[in-house]
């Protein structure tokens, strides 16, 4: 009877050694042959990464330390961001930002803006944490591109074209940077 117990547990040893683990954790790293080249983009997983909580107060700080680009009455932070952005849509690499601009309240208006690489733009407006304003409800359109809209009445700013709705009336983007390079032109 030992005998075919030992027999047994050898047999379950064996089994258990040639079967793969599961519960384990997951290697997700890539080999050289599946890897992108050099100059080769991947997409977005088919659900962007949700841009960092939002808590109360919100203010610059805070938003600028969660990745947001800033926009506090002309005064910017992290506008490399923006730029890198731009650059990423011309070149057709995925990627998303979120531009926090305050009020003269100073109450956060967000844009959130998230690129797939190819061609849709999907913009997000959310003013609900701006006192003085009506929410919105957080409106949504897909768009097809940005441009550089250069008007002397107004100043010059980013727009979004090719929307599917006037959800995309919302966006409105000024580069400080951009104004002074214009102006000193």
């Amino acid at each position: 009877m030992i005998k075919w117990v030992l027999i047994l547990a050898a047999g379950l040893v064996l089994l258990s050694g040639c079967s793969e683990k599961s519960g384990g954790s997951i290697d997700n790293t890539t080999t050289p042959s599946t890897a992108p080249a050099l100059g080769e983009t991947t997409s977005l997983p088919s659900k962007p990464k949700a841009f960092p909580a939002v808590s109360d107060p919100y203010d610059a700080d805070k938003a600028a330390a969660n990745g947001d680009i800033v926009n506090v009455h002309g005064k910017m932070y992290n506008l490399e961001k923006w730029k890198l952005f731009l650059g990423n849509l011309d070149m057709g690499v995925p990627n998303q930002v979120r531009i926090t601009q305050y009020t003269d309240e100073g109450d956060p208006i967000f844009y959130e803006l998230v690129y797939d690489g190819a061609e849709a733009i999907v913009y997000t407006y959310d003013n609900s944490r701006d006192g003085f304003g009506s929410d919105a409800g957080r409106p949504s359109t897909v768009c097809r591109g940005i441009e550089l809209e250069k008007n002397k009445e107004y100043g010059s700013h980013y727009k979004l074209t090719g929307c599917d709705n006037e959800t995309s009336d919302t966006f409105w983007f000024t580069d400080v940077e951009e104004e002074a390079e214009q102006g000193s032109q």
